[in-house]
């Protein structure tokens, strides 16, 4: 992984939720980027569900300048990497080009955070999102499969 930071001094809830991110992906055993989306789709609802008042614990840190901008966004930056390495790896052949690219787990974890807020201000539920997903899976899967000419990073 490109971005990697020192683990030493960071913010033990930040590097909680980093860990429990990781494992959860580690922990997908899809052998399909189909699969994959899907469930990570699914692990994205219940682990934000489940750890959202620690995420707002971190943000808060993080806003008032407890946590540095540095080390969020590197701890930020190795999901994304560890995400990107992880699919790309599930699409061999290209299918879904944008996986290769700079941005197109960046877009993912935007797209699912994106979601996460509106679930945050209440515009969903973790049910709402689930039954759901059947279609934002299929929206993923077919954005991810477009060209896009991004530049190189």
């Amino acid at each position: 992984m490109e971005n990697r930071i020192s683990h030493q001094n960071m913010d033990e809830l930040l590097e909680k939720l980093e860990d429990d991110y990781l494992s959860a992906l580690k922990h997908n055993d899809s052998k399909s980027v189909d699969e994959f989306i899907d469930q990570f789709l699914y692990d994205s609802w219940e682990y934000n569900d489940r750890n959202m008042e620690d995420i707002k614990e971190v943000m808060g840190r993080y806003t008032e300048g407890g946590i540095k901008v540095r080390t969020f966004s590197g701890a930020f930056n190795e999901m994304v990497d560890y995400l990107k390495e992880t699919l790309e790896s599930l699409d061999p052949s290209g299918e879904y080009p944008l996986l290769h690219t700079p941005y197109g787990a960046s877009a993912l974890v935007a797209f699912v955070d994106g979601l996460i807020i509106q679930y945050f201000t209440g515009v969903y539920t973790v049910d709402d999102l689930k039954e759901i997903t059947p279609g934002l899976k299929q929206m993923l899967l077919t954005t991810l499969a477009a060209e896009a000419p991004f530049p190189e990073k």
